[in-house]
């Protein structure tokens, strides 16, 4: 499946900089999502990225407040 990833054309993102970590931190108390929630939206956010997810009930109040841009599956 890493494998299958990999070809795809998207950035895997191995470190967290400091940068995403205190954002993550800022994003978790604002919204009380999870750790995981608030790193990957934060990453999206200072890389002015896009979040792909399935998870409208985190999300999609986030969505509305954030200029983020999400793609929802399922």
């Amino acid at each position: 499946m890493l494998d299958v990833v990999k070809e795809m054309p998207i950035e895997i993102i191995s470190e967290l900089k400091d940068n995403v970590l205190k954002k993550a931190g800022q994003l978790k108390v604002k919204y009380k999502i999870s750790l995981a929630d608030s790193v990957a939206l934060a990453e999206t956010i200072i890389i002015n990225g896009s979040l792909v997810t399935s998870d409208h009930h985190e999300f999609e109040p986030i969505e509305k407040t954030e200029n983020i841009k999400i793609n929802w599956f399922r």
